[in-house]
């Protein structure tokens, strides 16, 4: 039996009723997940690092309530994107410099795949972090002239940020967490 597949239009006004958020893929919508203290933590420290840099370059700093379209007919929420364009929407954001995903059993996969096609395809996209939760790991996909390289930090080493222009380190990161 084939679900019924929602239309954009339904799906946005779907989610502006919701009590839990959903992803948006291809009229399918996706329950998001629960969340352990780690992962909190993780999000809640890079927010920490970065609100107050992005403030000062004029730039907004989301986390997992805001919405962001990486195609017509999908939609995503990063744990934590970066954006430094002017808005558009005001639930929906469409050009994000950085984003960031916490790694889980349940979504690594999706996030080392299809989010790694989808957000890599963004133009403004300069740097796609994605933040082990269970050790002191982040895979760092980096923009280049002829397309991405990706950089392994374990243990230690410092991230780049160009549209903030700042370094984070693993020791930022991963502050406070027993890994």
């Amino acid at each position: 039996m084939n679900p019924t597949l929602l239309s954009v239009k339904e799906y946005l006004e779907l989610e502006e009723r919701a009590e839990l958020r959903h992803e948006y893929v291809d009229g399918r919508l996706l329950a998001m997940a629960g969340e352990t203290q780690e992962h909190e933590d993780i999000v809640l420290n890079l927010v920490e690092a970065l609100r107050p840099l992005a403030r000062g370059k004029g730039c907004r700093l989301y986390t997992t309530n805001i919405k962001l379209q990486v195609r017509p007919t999908r939609f995503r929420y990063p744990d934590l994107m970066v954006i430094c364009s002017p808005k558009v929407e005001p639930r929906i954001e469409f050009a994000p410099c950085l984003i960031v995903e916490v790694l889980s059993d349940s979504t690594e996969q999706t996030d080392l795949s299809e989010k790694l096609s989808e957000y890599t395809a963004l133009p403004s996209l300069e740097r796609y972090l994605l933040v082990s939760q269970t050790h002191k790991l982040v895979l760092v996909y980096i923009r280049q002239p002829d397309g991405w390289r990706l950089e392994t930090l374990e243990n230690s080493g410092e991230v780049y940020i160009p549209c903030l222009d700042v370094s984070l380190t693993l020791e930022e990161i991963y502050r406070g967490l027993a890994l």
